[in-house]
């Protein structure tokens, strides 16, 4: 396999990523009932479907020219930036955590999803010899990272509740 297909292959893999990303914020969007929950997982399957747009532009550029060129790295900018403790749920969502088993598991997944990506483009910016690739690998790899880092936040701030509620509070 030459280079060309090589890089196809890899980002034939990334856009599957950003795909299953995509649907599973999607249904983690349609499943909460906290109002704050459902616009930022909202926000983020509109940023897993603009890693596919940017994916799909470059599969396109490498399959037709054998070229690709990543000379618009866009500033991260997230609904997850926020100073409050808790950045994906409204602060009413902490009080109802006894019902709360879907959001939980869907901080959960989310955060395996985002680590699993951000493992996937620090390997694909590793193969590249090609530059601009690399540098939008990377790209990625920090947006996810901005992605890991709110679900994690959000984790920790409503865990020791959490487990208080349901009464599997591991100590």
């Amino acid at each position: 396999m030459d280079k060309k297909e090589q890089l196809l292959k890899v980002v034939k893999n990334a856009i599957r990523v950003e795909y299953d990303g995509y649907q599973f914020y999607r249904l983690a969007e349609e499943k909460t009932s906290d109002a704050k929950g459902k616009e930022v997982f909202a926000s983020l399957a509109k940023d897993e479907t603009n890693h596919m747009q940017i994916l799909k532009g470059l599969y396109q550029s490498v399959k037709e020219e054998g070229e690709f060129r990543f000379d618009e790295v866009k500033e991260i900018k997230s609904i997850l930036e926020t100073t409050s403790e808790s950045p994906i749920f409204s602060k009413e969502f902490k009080g109802r955590l006894d019902n709360s088993h879907f959001e939980m598991t869907a901080l959960s997944v989310g955060i395996l999803l985002e680590k699993n990506s951000i493992e996937f483009y620090k390997k694909s910016a590793q193969e590249t010899e090609k530059e601009d690739v690399k540098e939008l690998f990377n790209y990625l790899a920090a947006w996810e990272g901005e992605h890991l880092r709110a679900l994690v936040n959000q984790q920790k701030f409503l865990q020791e509740d959490y487990w208080t509620e349901a009464r599997f509070y591991p100590f």
